[in-house]
């Protein structure tokens, strides 16, 4: 049985989400649909990445933070009290709350399946297979993925089935990095989410259900990887105008520290539930991001590699890292349009 309320797990379903066992979901990208129907691909075609073999999914539901610009659904949204708080509060065991490693991954294949199905009358048996056959797991779909208490078992699991592993983290759990480093279970390229500079700014645009501790072990997050980490790791920063799009210095100051191979700019989309939380303004244009990403260049020894103007995002590189993943295959069939 789901550990989401039933509301919740009503209103995911009806907005295409699969849900499995307790707190495990899939959802088809849109990238997924245009690189099917239109031979589009996302901006990770820079890493090397096939649009319509990766998977989108979380091995958990359950989110630590409320970010004012987030699409995903918050508890909030619905009157619901907050899954994080309640698993806390009533000090739940783990295997009541979330899915075994294995458990998730035969869910997301599954799941994965059933998306890709409904295309077969439509594309290329080559394409179809293809994807049917998926070679990229992105835990970034909701909820936040380090507080799946089985992070390096489940990456393991993912390698097995020959897939490169995306993880995408809002840095508030530094103790699950560690597990990751101590098991020697490494993810293919690992997110960090920036908060936005300053206490205030980073309370009144997050959320954080912890407020005292999260900005602290952000940074911890920040120093470990900084430290030297095994693996490829992204600074991420999702930006909101008018809300955490300020003091590109500071944010300067944090990558600085964490010394990532790149740093992705990218600006919110106002879709999903954001569209009833903030106003369309929020949105920046591609030139706004391009102008954030050259301001950050003035403060870092980082340059631009990369854009996506439909994704409005730009990557910057150390330029010690090929921005191509080893091993990775080219992609078999080339976007028609550049985005």
């Amino acid at each position: 049985m789901s550990f989401a309320p039933d509301k919740m797990q009503k209103l995911l379903k009806k907005q295409k989400y699969q849900l499995f066992g307790k707190n495990t979901a899939v959802k088809k990208c849109n990238w997924t649909h245009n690189a099917l129907r239109e031979n589009r691909l996302c901006y990770k075609q820079f890493y090397g990445i096939q649009s319509h073999r990766c998977i989108q999914f979380s091995p958990t539901l359950i989110c630590n933070f409320s970010c004012s610009f987030c699409w995903r659904i918050h508890e909030s949204d619905l009157g619901l009290k907050n899954m994080y708080l309640e698993y806390r509060s009533t000090n739940n065991k783990l295997r009541e709350v979330f899915d075994p490693p294995k458990e998730v991954v035969e869910a997301i294949f599954l799941g994965q399946r059933r998306i890709i199905s409904g295309y077969k009358p439509f594309i290329d048996s080559t394409k179809y297979n293809e994807a049917m056959n998926p070679k990229h797991a992105t835990l970034s779909l909701t909820g936040e993925p380090f507080l799946y208490p089985w992070i390096p078992e489940l990456i393991e699991e993912l390698k097995e089935k020959n897939l490169t592993v995306f993880i995408v983290t809002n840095g508030s759990v530094p103790g699950m990095l560690n597990s990751i480093l101590e098991s020697k279970s490494y993810p293919t390229q690992l997110y960090v989410t920036l908060p936005a500079p300053g206490v205030k700014n980073f309370l009144r645009t997050h959320h954080p259900l912890e407020k005292k501790l999260a900005l602290d072990k952000i940074w911890e997050t920040l120093h470990i990887i900084g430290n030297g980490v095994p693996f490829r790791t992204v600074s991420r920063l999702t930006l909101a105008k008018g809300l955490n799009m300020i003091d590109p210095q500071g944010y300067a100051k944090m990558i600085s520290i964490m010394k990532p191979s790149f740093i992705e700019v990218k600006g919110v989309v106002h879709v999903g539930a954001a569209e009833k939380r903030l106003p369309r303004s929020i949105m920046p244009s591609h030139e706004d991001i391009r102008m954030f990403a050259h301001e950050l260049e003035d403060f870092l020894d980082y340059k631009i590699v990369g854009e996506s103007k439909v994704s409005r995002l730009v990557i910057l590189s150390d330029e010690k890292t090929p921005l191509l993943i080893p091993e990775t295959e080219k992609p078999s069939f080339q976007p028609t349009n550049s985005n």
